[in-house]
């Protein structure tokens, strides 16, 4: 598998449903260390998708509309791709794993309880991948309600100033608002603008 020395885990989404796939995605917008690469709709768009991009994870749905998950998990590593695969299944206490696949499936998880139990895998996937990240999530959760919308806008790309503006307050207190939240966040300056941006992206856009 791919060394710590990586600052990102690159993840692929691979699920039919898309309002589900793009509820997923968004529950993991806040994971330090996890970058979304794409997200596929079936074998096929899946394939394609893990051989452009080499993600190090897959979330990957057994039933899709033009074949197994697995024969996605077999495709790549018939293809010498290593990746760690979270199976998603509607079935997931009956799902017994090809013994020639055991090792590329890290998790089996209950699309009932999809949202928190991929959160909690991929967290722990994380932790291996990348000691040392910070959970992202965990800190931005440590602001107050003012700092949030602070935090929110920057996210939306505005200025001390328009921020200033937007909530009718002076570019004096929200440099202070920045200055804090920047110690809680443990970042300034270019890293907590991304930070901010991905963040915002929660409920814009996602690929």
């Amino acid at each position: 598998m791919t060394s710590n020395h990586l600052k990102a885990v690159g993840a692929v989404i691979i699920e039919d449903d898309r309002m589900f796939s793009e509820l997923l995605a968004r529950s993991l917008i806040d994971v330090a260390g996890l970058r979304l690469l794409a997200r596929a709709y079936s074998v096929e768009e899946g394939i394609r998708a893990c051989l452009e991009h080499r993600p190090q994870l897959v979330i990957l749905d057994l039933a899709l509309p033009d074949g197994s998950g697995l024969d996605v998990l077999r495709h790549l590593t018939g293809s010498r791709l290593e990746t760690d695969t979270v199976i998603l299944s509607a079935h997931a206490d009956d799902f017994v794993a090809p013994k020639e696949l055991k090792d590329n499936i890290v998790a089996v998880v209950s699309k009932a309880e999809a949202y928190r139990l991929v959160n909690e895998e991929v967290r722990q996937l994380i932790k291996v991948r990348l000691p040392g990240v910070e959970d992202e999530a965990a800190l931005v959760e440590s602001l107050t309600p003012r700092e949030l919308e602070v935090f929110g806008l920057l996210g939306e790309g505005l200025t001390t100033q328009a921020i200033a503006k937007r909530l009718n307050r002076s570019a004096a207190t929200i440099a202070t608002h920045r200055k804090v939240i920047a110690l809680k966040l443990r970042c300034s300056g270019a890293a907590l603008m991304t930070m901010a941006a991905r963040h915002y992206s929660r409920f814009v856009s996602i690929p």
